[in-house]
């Protein structure tokens, strides 16, 4: 599948506080280290991990479609993160770029590299009148063609796949005990938000670990008729990592010379996170 300005200058205030208390308590002999200064700025919501990899397969195959790797860049409070989605043979897919200020998402960018297809989802936010935030979404189907224009308004819990996981374990409790959580998930092609809600559907083990299976699927019948429900599998014990996720994925499928969405199973490779 294809998720600031305030909290921004907050959080660097907050840091040179930080900084000039540690100075004060240290009787401000010499310079912080490095590793001293990263480990006193905190983490942002979707900074870690800053590399997973991960397999994409059809569903009912144990031969890899794709190769998936994330990789996260942080300067100051803004982060930015790639998203590849690699043949086995390493031609690329499909690329997701995601820029967030603080904890905000601020800019989607999605490249269809199969199909020629690019647009991107930029959100606009007025600190002074939150009820102006919106969504201002590019389109265009094919490399050369005039890209198609929309707005809408910026509604809570607005998603991208990028944000999903962090998403998920911050509701963790609450979709254990089998309550339901929604959100609206940023759609480039069809330049909107789609609704969907995220509720528990079993539980299972894997590798001896005890792991929840989380349903998502679309709030709207239309929606729901065309995209089937998706399902992240994801520890119980924390920190909650998704490890497998089925469903709708980034890169599409050729059938009959024509390029189509398809569901896919995506393994993450834990081992490789950082």
């Amino acid at each position: 599948m294809n998720p600031i300005m305030s909290r921004s200058a907050a959080g660097r205030v907050w840091a040179l506080g930080l900084v000039l208390f540690l100075g004060a308590v240290t009787g401000g002999h010499g310079a912080l280290g490095a590793e001293a200064l990263e480990s006193a700025t905190p983490k942002l919501r979707y900074e870690e991990p800053t590399h997973l990899t991960g397999t994409v397969y059809s569903r009912g195959s144990n031969q890899p479609l794709f190769k998936f790797e994330r990789l996260a860049q942080r300067s100051g409070s803004t982060l930015k993160v790639q998203r590849h989605y690699d043949y086995a043979d390493g031609k690329p897919a499909a690329r997701e770029r995601g820029v967030y200020e603080g904890d905000e998402l601020v800019l989607f960018e999605l490249d269809e590299l199969q199909t020629g297809g690019h647009g991107s989802a930029t959100i606009r936010r007025d600190a002074s009148h939150p009820e102006k935030n919106r969504v201002d979404f590019e389109y265009a189907a094919k490399s050369g063609d005039r890209p198609k224009t929309r707005t809408e308004a910026l509604r809570d819990d607005t998603l991208i796949g990028d944000m999903v996981g962090p998403f998920l374990v911050s509701h963790y409790d609450a979709l254990s005990r089998g309550e339901k959580v929604r959100c609206r998930y940023i759609v480039v092609p069809r330049s909107e938000t789609v609704g969907f809600t995220f509720v528990k559907d079993s539980e299972t083990t894997s590798q001896g670990r005890a792991m929840l299976v989380i349903r998502m699927e679309a709030s709207s019948r239309i929606i729901a008729a065309l995209v089937d429900p998706l399902f992240f599998t994801m520890e119980k014990d924390a920190p909650h990592r998704i490890v497998q996720y089925i469903g709708r994925t980034t890169p599409k499928t050729q059938v009959g010379g024509k390029w189509k969405d398809f569901d896919a199973v995506t393994v993450f490779d834990w081992g490789s996170a950082k």
